[in-house]
């Protein structure tokens, strides 16, 4: 048609308009393809990783060795593998974990350098970086010298933690190693533990179950089980995969239906000012049919244009966004594979979208009859029904103005609010999850826990020692749900290592059972309640009473005293697990499983937030961009709608400060507004998402943010406001004196 010359022409002459558009397209579809794309490829590295290397189902501790594994190997079907592993201090606050080179399960995957050989030794990746650790460099364990001959990374520790409690890696204080099996027989020191993965996939659990049952049977006592689905190690990789998941639909459909608002506003308001040309077409013969087409490829073409660019670009930063999250998480990296369907839906999305939002808001308009279109409309000076209800007649002219202005065009405020308040929760997020580590590690974990140094002892010990406190800990799981599991510890009484208070902050008598308060919220608990749990060792079925709730977030668990620990579960009186101290223990490491000190979870913090700086920086950075590109798109449509009116202050005699005042600070009330929505939406959100990713762990996160951060958010959007409005001051500027004359004689 003739009249789609004017496509490029009219666009050219709303240029900001459109960019806007355009833009927030681009990084929803981004946004979209990245995150499906590489949640797509962290399931298929992890599924290939399970799989071509063995990853166990299980991992259990015994009293005795087991020396039947061929035998249990036929009789379950399974593959067995006896492990060798000890913790070797390198130096102090430096411990690296060794393990013996497995070949049936949990087999040592090569990520660069070589196989291992006698005398060499291969080391996970991020330890090796944190510590300047090269391959063809020299490593002394236990007095001996090792060749690092590759770097590796094994299938139960794809998340390096030193204790399943942690919730914080530090690469620079704690690593794994493999050697040979001979190399560490050499070294005599190791404790060992059995790690089993069934060849039949179906029915695990029961397999499991099975197995534990015929290990009852033959005597041996189990003092540790693991299943590999409860292993952090494992299950932090899997939630933060979930919670890309979720993200990666919700942030591009907000940003699209801010672009859809945009799009419906640009458009409403060119078919205002062409009402009158739309009623001449119709008199002139074009149908109804033919104006839409015409009409429709204005959404249409920035759709198509910016889902190109923005799937392209979300394509090209899957691979750079893996290798993070696999230095991260240590897997080795797979061939990459792109999913054409999230592709599709990428280049469709914005398509529908907009597609949709144009021919609602072109149809409305259409719907007016070719003599009401020449005329300008049948709603050309209608008031809205919330102006009608105001009363501003005792207001200052300024103030009438400028609400005036807000509330003749609710769309574009609701443009406006919705955008602040998305570019807010982008930009406080970061620090959310900041705040909340802060809070969860220092005011909970250090709150809570005197102690220094924990030691966790690989048998059942016995007697007193006056320079610790002794504890104790078992595995288990409801009775309605087998799959909710946590730990059971056994403190002294009036311990003076575990502080445990109530919601008023009164100390809690630790000589009764004590539920932490995310565990009593899960099971919905009350005090004096009763709960039926199993125990992962022996199988048997207990009944434990609510006595008090801690308000702590330090996990889910159940502490008591260690008397009743024992007699619950027929341990001998004096028994015990592990100590608690101040000072350090001069401990036999043969007797040791591991040890842990409160100074690694503190220094593990620290190394989390260094690169969540720059993850802060980062979305900072694109929650300025999305604000100043809403905040200046609204305010080049506030110019363009006030033109007139612009040019009448300037013949009036107002000086360019107050012209800026009236039309450009107009919207300086929606943007605090929009600000102070959007930190609630975002604790809403975040405490979700949380909660969502971190079902299967034994982990929960207080959604805390600092007042300081808030403060900081709101002087960063009100930055970007200004900035927006800088920019738009050469549009004002731009309005000529004859502006009004014009729109009169028109």
């Amino acid at each position: 048609m003739v009249i789609n010359n004017k496509i490029k022409r009219t666009m050219l002459e709303n240029k900001s308009q459109y960019i806007g558009s355009l833009l927030l397209i681009i990084i929803s579809c981004m946004l979209y393809t990245m995150f499906n794309q590489l949640t797509v490829s962290m399931k298929n590295t992890s599924a290939a990783f399970e799989s071509n290397y063995y990853q166990e189902d299980a991992s259990f501790i015994a009293d005795k060795q087991i020396k039947n594994i061929d035998e249990l190997e036929s009789k379950f079907n399974l593959r067995m593998e006896e492990v060798k592993t000890f913790d070797y201090n390198v130096s102090e606050g430096k411990t690296l974990r060794i393990f013996s080179e497995n070949k049936k399960v949990n087999v040592p995957a090569a990520i660069e350098g070589t196989t291992l050989k006698g005398g060499d030794i291969i080391i996970d990746p991020s330890y090796a970086k944190a510590n300047s650790i090269k391959i063809g460099d020299n490593v002394t364990i236990a007095s001996k010298s090792f060749k690092v001959s590759g770097f590796m990374s094994i299938p139960n520790y794809i998340y390096v933690i030193k204790q399943e409690s942690d919730i914080l890696n530090d690469p620079k204080s704690f690593g794994i190693a493999v050697i040979s099996k001979e190399d560490l027989k050499s070294i005599g020191e190791g404790n060992i533990s059995y790690a089993i993965r069934f060849n039949n996939r179906g029915n695990i659990d029961d397999n499991i179950a099975k197995f534990k049952n015929y290990l009852k049977e033959q005597n041996i006592i189990v003092l540790k089980w693991s299943n590999v689905t409860e292993n952090p190690r494992v299950t932090y990789e899997t939630a933060k995969v979930d919670g890309i998941e979720q993200m990666s639909t919700s942030m591009p459909i907000f940003v699209l239906l801010l672009t859809c608002i945009l799009t419906g506003i640009v458009i409403w308001r060119m078919l205002k000012k062409e009402f009158g040309l739309i009623g001449t077409l119709y008199s002139f013969g074009y149908r109804k049919k033919e104006i839409m087409k015409h009409y429709i490829t204005y959404p249409l073409s920035v759709a198509v244009v910016g889902g190109i660019i923005g799937t392209f670009l979300g394509t090209l930063t899957v691979k750079p966004m893996l290798k993070v999250m696999l230095a991260y998480f240590n897997m080795p990296m797979g061939p990459m594979k792109y999913d054409p369907k999230y592709i599709i839906i990428s280049l469709l999305l914005p398509i529908a979208f907009l597609g949709l939002c144009g021919y609602f808001v072109i149809n409305k308009a259409l719907k007016n009859s070719p003599l009401d279109l020449i005329r300008g409309g049948r709603e050309k000076n209608k008031v809205g029904f919330i102006e009608k209800r105001l009363k501003l007649d005792k207001l200052g002219f300024s103030t009438k103005f400028k609400i005036r202005e807000q509330l003749r065009s609710i769309p574009r405020s609701i443009f406006l609010l919705l955008g602040i308040a998305f570019a807010t929760m982008l930009l406080l997020m970061g620090f959310v999850m900041k705040s909340s580590m802060d809070y969860l590690i220092k005011d909970t974990y250090e709150s809570t826990y005197k102690y220094q140094y924990q030691y966790l002892f690989n048998s059942l010990q016995s007697g007193k020692n006056d320079n610790a406190e002794r504890f104790s800990i078992s595995p288990f799981s409801l009775k309605s749900d087998e799959k909710h599991s946590f730990n059971i510890y056994g403190i002294e009484g009036n311990s003076r290592y575990i502080v445990l208070k109530d919601s008023k902050g009164s100390k809690l008598d630790t000589n009764k059972v004590v539920f932490t308060k995310p565990l009593a919220d899960n099971l919905k608990l009350k005090i004096g309640d009763k709960v039926k749990l199993i125990n992962k060792l022996d199988s048997k079925e207990y009944d434990i009473t609510v006595d008090s709730i801690a308000d702590t977030y330090i996990g889910e668990y159940i502490y008591m005293p260690i008397s009743n620990f024992n007699s619950m579960l027929s341990y001998p009186k004096d028994s015990y697990m592990g100590l608690m101290s101040k000072e350090a223990l001069n401990i036999p490491k043969e007797k040791l499983l591991s040890t842990a000190t409160l100074d690694e979870i503190k220094n593990a913090f620290d190394a989390l937030t260094k690169p969540m700086q720059a993850y802060v920086g980062a979305i900072s950075f694109m929650a300025f961009i999305i604000g100043l590109i809403v905040i200046y798109v609204v305010t080049s449509l506030i110019i363009e709608e006030n033109k007139e009116n612009i040019s009448l202050m300037k013949v009036l005699g107002y000086r360019k400060k107050e012209v800026y005042s009236l039309i450009l600070n107009s919207s300086s009330f929606i943007v605090v507004l929009g600000y102070l929505i959007g930190i609630p939406l975002l604790l809403a959100s975040v405490n979700q998402m949380i909660s969502s990713a971190t079902k299967s762990m034994n982990l929960v996160m207080p959604i805390r943010i600092n007042y300081i951060y808030v403060l900081i958010g709101f002087i960063v959007i009100y930055l970007t406001y200004e900035v927006s409005k800088a920019f738009s001051r050469r549009k004002v500027n731009r309005v000529s004196m004859t502006e009004a004359l014009k729109s009169r004689v028109e």
